[in-house]
């Protein structure tokens, strides 16, 4: 759903805070490239004599979940009291991106001389915006059901488009037709399993995700999305006893569809002879299929 990600580093650990409450607190570790770039060019753009000094540094950012089941809280052992199968969940993710920075300095013998000209160069990749989280479920013996409510924080990544000077996508351009906008989002989801028998289990749900993106246009960038109701039906498999293997043996398979609803975009161009009008309207809409199988062993 988010698109290509950058390698990153999870760790983290979770314990029992009190009978049935359970915390576990995490950090998503990901890293923001520098480089200083020193170089001698002509007038046609052609370097030599290149030094280049390349660093990176850690962005830590923090991962947070607490959950709670009723029963084993506020049930003696044994006892049937409506509590029991009742959970409630909560979780909040901070907000990620990767970015590269470049600081360099060009000199053209005869044109520009030492100290010479300083360009910066700002790339903001991969953003996740902060997300918080809070969900219910009920089981019994052989089914549970559960609802959550996501909220995403995308607004923030009006800001962070700031600092971007190759996209340059930032809402500053005096209210023009084509700022880039975008909105906070709530994320609806319910879903249910049922245990067939001890060896296999059927699982769905149903989702609507609205799109964070605000405005219907942007500028020199294609910026495309659209409204989504998301469908996931999956079928779990799990062998406790398998010949040489210790641990139980988990296959999943697993279907999504996801119908996108019909939206028009205007693109612009400064290059466009009818700019600052929009040179062209297009429309995002489909269908999306997705098809995933796994296989879960544990040594």
């Amino acid at each position: 759903e988010y698109g290509r990600q950058p390698l990153f580093l999870n760790l983290g650990g979770g314990t029992q805070i009190w009978r049935g409450l359970d915390m576990g607190l995490s950090a998503r570790i990901t890293l923001h490239s520098e480089a200083e770039l020193v170089a001698t060019s002509t007038l046609a753009g052609e370097t030599s004599y290149e030094t280049l000094n390349v660093s990176a540094k850690p962005s830590i950012r923090p991962i947070f979940g607490l959950n709670m089941d009723w029963g084993e809280s506020f049930c003696s052992e044994g006892d049937n009291c409506w509590f029991n199968g009742l959970e409630t969940a909560f979780s909040y993710r901070g907000y990620s991106n990767t970015n590269t920075t470049v600081d360099s300095t060009i000199t053209i013998p005869g044109t520009v001389l030492d100290p010479g000209i300083n360009l910066a160069i700002t790339t903001i990749d991969s953003y996740q915006p902060n997300i918080y989280a809070a969900g219910l479920a009920y089981g019994r013996e052989r089914w549970r059901v559960g609802v959550t409510l996501e909220m995403q924080e995308w607004s923030r990544l009006e800001e962070e488009l700031e600092g971007d000077t190759i996209k340059d996508q930032a809402v500053n351009t005096g209210g023009a037709p084509y700022e880039l906008r975008f909105k906070d989002i709530v994320v609806p989801r319910i879903g249910g399993e049922f245990n067939i028998n001890d060896t296999y289990k059927l699982t769905g749900g149903v989702a609507f995700s609205e799109s964070p993106l605000d405005s219907n246009a942007s500028l020199e960038v294609n910026y495309l999305d659209a409204d989504k109701m998301i469908l996931g039906l999956g079928l779990t498999a799990e062998y406790k006893s398998v010949p040489v293997l210790a641990y139980p043996v988990r296959f999943d398979l697993a279907y999504q569809y996801q119908q996108l609803d019909p939206r028009e975009f205007d693109l612009y161009d400064r290059r466009s002879p009818s700019f600052p009008q929009s040179y062209e309207t297009v429309e995002a809409e489909g269908d999306v299929h997705v098809f995933s199988g796994s296989i879960t062993l544990k040594f």
